[in-house]
Protein backbone atom coordinates (compact mmCIF):
# COMPACT_ATOMS: atom_id res chain seq x y z
CA UNK A 1 0.00 0.00 0.00
CA UNK A 2 1.52 3.47 -1.06
CA UNK A 3 2.33 5.51 2.51
CA UNK A 4 0.67 9.20 2.80
CA UNK A 5 1.54 10.93 6.67
CA UNK A 6 -1.83 12.90 8.01
CA UNK A 7 -1.36 16.04 10.96
CA UNK A 8 -4.03 18.33 11.80
CA UNK A 9 -4.20 20.84 13.79
CA UNK A 10 -8.16 21.71 15.39
CA UNK A 11 -9.85 24.19 18.03
CA UNK A 12 -9.21 21.16 20.92
CA UNK A 13 -9.22 18.31 22.46
CA UNK A 14 -13.13 17.89 22.53
CA UNK A 15 -16.00 17.27 20.71
CA UNK A 16 -17.06 19.32 17.96
CA UNK A 17 -13.74 20.31 17.30
CA UNK A 18 -12.88 21.59 13.81
CA UNK A 19 -9.86 21.46 11.78
CA UNK A 20 -8.01 25.09 11.77
CA UNK A 21 -5.62 23.00 9.08
CA UNK A 22 -4.44 19.67 6.97
CA UNK A 23 -1.61 18.41 5.95
CA UNK A 24 -0.45 15.15 4.70
CA UNK A 25 3.14 13.70 3.22
CA UNK A 26 3.57 11.05 0.74
CA UNK A 27 5.90 8.27 0.03
CA UNK A 28 7.30 10.33 -3.38
CA UNK A 29 7.29 13.14 -1.68
CA UNK A 30 4.08 14.96 -2.99
CA UNK A 31 2.53 17.80 -0.28
CA UNK A 32 -0.55 18.94 0.20
CA UNK A 33 -1.51 21.61 3.11
CA UNK A 34 -4.66 23.16 3.56
CA UNK A 35 -5.89 26.59 6.40
CA UNK A 36 -9.35 26.47 6.77
CA UNK A 37 -11.22 29.50 6.75
CA UNK A 38 -14.38 28.43 8.33
CA UNK A 39 -13.22 26.95 11.38
CA UNK A 40 -14.86 27.51 14.94
CA UNK A 41 -12.82 30.71 16.15
CA UNK A 42 -15.22 30.46 19.33
CA UNK A 43 -13.46 29.32 22.62
CA UNK A 44 -10.07 29.00 21.56
CA UNK A 45 -7.75 28.69 23.97
CA UNK A 46 -4.56 30.87 24.22
CA UNK A 47 -2.40 27.83 24.15
CA UNK A 48 -4.41 27.15 20.51
CA UNK A 49 -3.82 30.83 19.54
CA UNK A 50 -0.17 30.90 20.32
CA UNK A 51 0.96 27.47 19.34
CA UNK A 52 -1.39 27.07 16.01
CA UNK A 53 -3.03 29.80 14.88
CA UNK A 54 0.87 31.64 15.11
CA UNK A 55 1.88 29.17 13.02
CA UNK A 56 -0.32 29.52 10.01
CA UNK A 57 1.14 31.25 6.95
CA UNK A 58 -0.97 30.88 4.25
CA UNK A 59 -2.32 34.27 1.78
CA UNK A 60 -3.32 34.92 -1.40
CA UNK A 61 0.07 34.97 -2.84
CA UNK A 62 1.97 32.16 -1.38
CA UNK A 63 -1.36 29.29 -1.98
CA UNK A 64 0.52 26.80 -4.71
CA UNK A 65 -2.30 24.34 -6.80
CA UNK A 66 0.31 21.92 -8.44
CA UNK A 67 -0.31 18.44 -7.63
CA UNK A 68 3.68 18.08 -6.77
CA UNK A 69 3.14 20.86 -3.63
CA UNK A 70 -0.43 21.76 -3.00
CA UNK A 71 -0.77 24.54 -0.80
CA UNK A 72 -4.49 25.99 -0.35
CA UNK A 73 -6.85 28.07 1.69
CA UNK A 74 -9.89 27.90 1.88
CA UNK A 75 -13.58 26.66 2.88
CA UNK A 76 -14.07 22.74 3.90
CA UNK A 77 -15.85 22.28 0.60
CA UNK A 78 -12.65 24.27 -1.17
CA UNK A 79 -10.60 21.97 0.39
CA UNK A 80 -12.24 19.15 0.23
CA UNK A 81 -12.22 19.37 -3.80
CA UNK A 82 -8.62 20.32 -3.53
CA UNK A 83 -7.62 17.21 -1.86
CA UNK A 84 -9.53 14.59 -3.81
CA UNK A 85 -8.04 15.80 -7.17
CA UNK A 86 -4.40 15.77 -5.20
CA UNK A 87 -5.23 12.01 -3.59
CA UNK A 88 -5.92 10.73 -7.15
CA UNK A 89 -2.60 11.28 -8.88
CA UNK A 90 -1.54 8.23 -6.59
CA UNK A 91 -4.11 5.48 -6.99
CA UNK A 92 -7.65 4.69 -7.86
CA UNK A 93 -8.08 1.48 -6.75
CA UNK A 94 -10.10 0.67 -3.53
CA UNK A 95 -8.29 0.31 -0.29
CA UNK A 96 -4.62 1.39 -2.28
CA UNK A 97 -3.47 4.41 0.51
CA UNK A 98 -2.30 3.56 3.83
CA UNK A 99 -2.84 7.08 5.89
CA UNK A 100 -0.62 7.09 9.27
CA UNK A 101 -0.80 9.79 11.39
CA UNK A 102 0.99 10.35 15.06
CA UNK A 103 -2.13 9.58 17.57
CA UNK A 104 -4.22 9.84 15.13
CA UNK A 105 -7.53 9.80 17.14
CA UNK A 106 -9.07 13.34 16.39
CA UNK A 107 -6.50 13.46 13.06
CA UNK A 108 -8.43 10.28 11.93
CA UNK A 109 -12.10 11.88 13.10
CA UNK A 110 -11.61 14.88 11.71
CA UNK A 111 -10.23 14.03 8.19
CA UNK A 112 -13.24 11.44 7.78
CA UNK A 113 -15.73 14.33 8.56
CA UNK A 114 -14.51 16.42 6.06
CA UNK A 115 -15.98 13.77 3.83
CA UNK A 116 -19.04 13.89 5.70
CA UNK A 117 -18.37 10.60 7.99
CA UNK A 118 -15.50 7.36 7.29
CA UNK A 119 -18.31 5.44 4.91
CA UNK A 120 -17.94 8.73 2.44
CA UNK A 121 -14.13 9.26 2.58
CA UNK A 122 -12.30 8.14 -1.13
CA UNK A 123 -12.62 4.82 -1.83
CA UNK A 124 -8.27 4.39 -1.89
CA UNK A 125 -8.30 5.46 1.49
CA UNK A 126 -7.79 2.46 3.47
CA UNK A 127 -10.10 2.34 6.58
CA UNK A 128 -8.03 1.74 9.50
CA UNK A 129 -5.25 4.66 9.69
CA UNK A 130 -2.08 3.66 11.14
CA UNK A 131 -0.60 5.17 14.17
CA UNK A 132 2.81 6.07 14.36
CA UNK A 133 3.40 6.43 18.54
CA UNK A 134 2.04 2.36 18.36
CA UNK A 135 4.55 1.52 15.43
CA UNK A 136 7.13 3.82 17.99
CA UNK A 137 6.22 1.56 21.53
CA UNK A 138 6.45 -1.24 19.00
CA UNK A 139 9.64 -0.98 18.42
CA UNK A 140 11.17 -0.47 21.19
CA UNK A 141 11.36 3.75 20.82
CA UNK A 142 10.21 6.35 23.41
CA UNK A 143 6.95 7.20 22.11
CA UNK A 144 6.20 9.91 24.30
CA UNK A 145 9.69 11.57 23.11
CA UNK A 146 9.35 14.08 20.84
CA UNK A 147 9.23 13.05 17.37
CA UNK A 148 11.75 16.14 16.33
CA UNK A 149 14.43 14.61 18.78
CA UNK A 150 14.01 11.12 17.03
CA UNK A 151 15.40 12.35 14.10
CA UNK A 152 19.18 13.82 12.80
CA UNK A 153 18.89 17.63 12.65
CA UNK A 154 19.94 17.48 9.27
CA UNK A 155 16.22 15.42 8.79
CA UNK A 156 14.61 17.92 10.17
CA UNK A 157 12.52 20.38 7.57
CA UNK A 158 12.20 23.64 7.71
CA UNK A 159 8.88 25.41 9.78
CA UNK A 160 7.29 25.31 13.43
CA UNK A 161 5.99 22.89 15.87
CA UNK A 162 2.42 22.82 15.52
CA UNK A 163 1.89 23.65 12.24
CA UNK A 164 0.11 20.67 10.04
CA UNK A 165 2.74 20.46 7.38
CA UNK A 166 5.70 20.61 9.66
CA UNK A 167 4.82 18.01 12.21
CA UNK A 168 3.49 15.96 9.01
CA UNK A 169 6.79 15.78 7.64
CA UNK A 170 8.52 15.74 11.07
CA UNK A 171 6.24 12.35 11.26
CA UNK A 172 6.66 10.81 8.17
CA UNK A 173 10.71 11.32 8.60
CA UNK A 174 10.07 9.40 11.73
CA UNK A 175 8.34 6.41 10.02
CA UNK A 176 10.79 6.33 7.35
CA UNK A 177 13.69 6.34 10.15
CA UNK A 178 12.16 3.21 12.36
CA UNK A 179 10.67 1.49 9.34
CA UNK A 180 14.10 0.82 7.95
CA UNK A 181 15.11 -0.67 11.74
Amino acid sequence: MFKIFLDTEFTGLKQNSSLISIAFVAESGEEFYAEFTDYDKNGLSDWIINNVISNLFLNDDNQKRTLNKMHVKGNRQEIKSALLIWLDQFCKNDDCIQIWADVPAYDWVLFCELFGGALNVPKQIHFMPMDLATFLFAKGVDYIEDRINLLDKSKLPIGQQHNALFDAKVGFECLMKYMEK
